[in-house]
This record gives C-alpha cells, structure tokens and sequence, in this order.
C-alpha cells in the first residue's frame, strides 16, 4: 500500500447518514462530517488491514463505525468541555445547544452500532462497545480527577489510554481479528501506545493557538495535563500556583514562557519515546507477515500525530538562531 492509495481508499469513505428522522438530526450531523476530519483512525485500520491482506472494501463498515463513533465522542467533548469550536468550525452546541448535541452523539452511536449488527460478526461488534465503554470510563476519570488534590502523571497515563486509546486499540485488534491472527495483544498494546502519544501531542497543543482555541483550555477548565505535571517536575516552586489557578479562567499564568517552553520540549522527549516503541512493534509486525513496505507508511501517520505543535519548535529554533 502506497500513501496515495490510503489517500484514495479515505477520500473514498462514505460517513454521510443515510437513514431518515422526522427532525432535521441527520442533516446536522452530515453538516459536521463534511466539515471534515483527519481520518486517522480509519487509515489506521485500512493500514493495519494491509498488514494482513484485508484490502480496504472489506473494512470500510469498520473504518466508517470508527470514525462516526469518534465524531459521537467529539459531539459529547465538546458539550463536557463547553467548547464553541473544533477544527476552527462552530461545534454543534454551540450552534444549537447542549440537549441537541447529546442526543446528535446519541444517534451517531445507535446508527454504529446498528450497521455493524449488520456484519455479524458479534465479537468486533462487543469489542466496539467494549472500546466505548473504556472511553465513557476514562472521561469519568478525567472529570473526577478535576477534584483530586494531586495528579499523577500514572493518572493521565490511564486517562489517556482509555478515552483516547480504546477506539484506536480497537482499529488494530479488528482487522487482526478478522484475519485470524494469533497476537491479537500486541495488536491492542499498539493501539493504546498510539493514543497516549495522541493524547501527550493533544496536551502540548493545549497550550499553543494553533488548535483554533485560546491557549492553555485545560487548566482553565480545571484539568491538570502533561505539560502542567511537567512544568511542576521541572519547577517545584511552581506546584502551588498551577494548583492555584485550576478551574479560574481570570488567574495570571505562573510561568514564564521560558518554562513553558522547557515543559513542551520535555513532553515532546516522552513522545519521541513512544514513538520509538510503538514503531519497533509495528516494524517486528512487518517482518513477521512480510510487509516491510508498509514501514514508511506507518511512520508517516505516526509523525503526523506530532505536526499540529511542531511549528512550536521551528519558530523557538528562529528565534534561538
């Protein structure tokens, strides 16, 4: 598979709602999946098909319920998180509000798990709600931890892989399972490896504007991330004032931008980590069903998870020249 064949195979992914409703909720949502998405999680799927020879016509009923189940999770995010906008478009709730936006999220699930009913084929379906499951999990988690004294970076750690690395554990195991594969563990492992670099590369955004939100949304909103548990490792004078200004949207930030900048850069170390892990599997995977080839592909999306804060760096490298 060559990257102008994933090119294709996601261009040519339907994710429009078919079915019909007496209200005007299908034409809404459709309204959202044309302002569009990256598509990672279905290419993920189609690539880690290839790794098995499952051309993408046999996964795009998977490939379609992964991304419109990670469009329900955003539509519920975003009325968790009250966020006014996603990808620089107008979120739903915002549009609407917050009753219509829940139950749009609703939809979107019941429409999955509906088609996928359809493939009969019950354990990928309970795996999918299983994956889901995890996520409702890990944003209960992550709404508790708002009210704990102290963060772990092992709290985030779990947050992290159940919210953000079930569904893309999910894009592994499936077509693993689907083709009879025996390690299906090493499968899930990846995937939630690959969602914890995710949500470490989300964190690092947070931070910066060029997500189409104002900077550090998180630690207004009272949720302590990466790169704050990284600012008070790096700083422990810093512990009480991050604590301080949780949840206070008029607090003065603690920190110098030169801190900041040294908490980002760390963060991004611990991603390049991962990184190395995440592709030495994926590299072992190659060699085992012989497909070397998808190697520069998989490195491709891998990178690609790091480009919305690597601008962060080519601007800190001029102004240090």
């Amino acid at each position: 598979m060559e990257l102008q064949e994933l090119k294709v195979s996601l261009d040519g992914l339907k994710l429009e709602m078919t079915g019909t409703t007496t209200s005007n909720l299908t034409h809404e949502l459709n309204d959202l999946v044309h302002a569009g998405g990256k598509k990672f999680r279905p290419g993920l799927l189609f690539l880690v098909g290839e790794l098995f020879n499952l051309k993408p016509a046999e996964l795009t009923a998977y490939a379609r319920a992964v991304e419109l189940t990670h469009l329900a999770s955003l539509v519920h995010d975003d009325v968790i998180d009250e966020s006014d906008k996603r990808r620089n478009h107008p979120t739903l709730n915002s549009l609407r509000n917050n009753t219509t936006a829940i139950l749009a999220g609703d939809y979107l699930l019941a429409s999955v798990m509906g088609e996928l009913a359809l493939k009969n084929n019950n354990e990928i379906l309970i795996d999918l709600t299983r994956s889901i499951q995890d996520l409702a999990d890990g944003e209960w988690l992550q709404y508790d931890l708002k009210s704990k004294e102290r963060v772990e970076v092992q709290d985030l750690e779990l947050i992290a892989i159940k919210k953000t690395g079930s569904l893309i554990r999910w894009c592994c195991t499936t077509p693993a399972k689907l083709a009879h594969f025996k390690d299906v563990a090493t499968l899930g492992i990846l995937g939630e490896k690959v969602g914890l670099i995710f949500q470490m590369a989300d964190d690092i955004v947070d931070g910066l504007t060029v997500s189409g939100r104002p900077a550090f949304q998180d630690i207004i909103n009272g949720q302590m991330n990466y790169v704050s548990l990284k600012l008070i490792e790096l700083y422990p004078e810093l512990t009480n004032a991050v604590y301080a200004i949780k949840g206070n949207a008029g607090a003065t930030i603690p920190w110098t931008t030169t801190q900041y900048e040294a908490a980002i850069t760390a963060v991004h170390e611990a991603i390049n980590v991962e990184c190395e892990k995440v592709l030495s599997t994926f590299s072992s995977l190659c060699r085992m069903n012989k497909k070397e080839e998808l190697m520069p592909l998989f490195e491709i999306m891998i990178n690609k998870i790091q480009s919305n804060y690597m601008s962060f760096f080519e601007n800190l490298s001029d102004r240090k020249v």
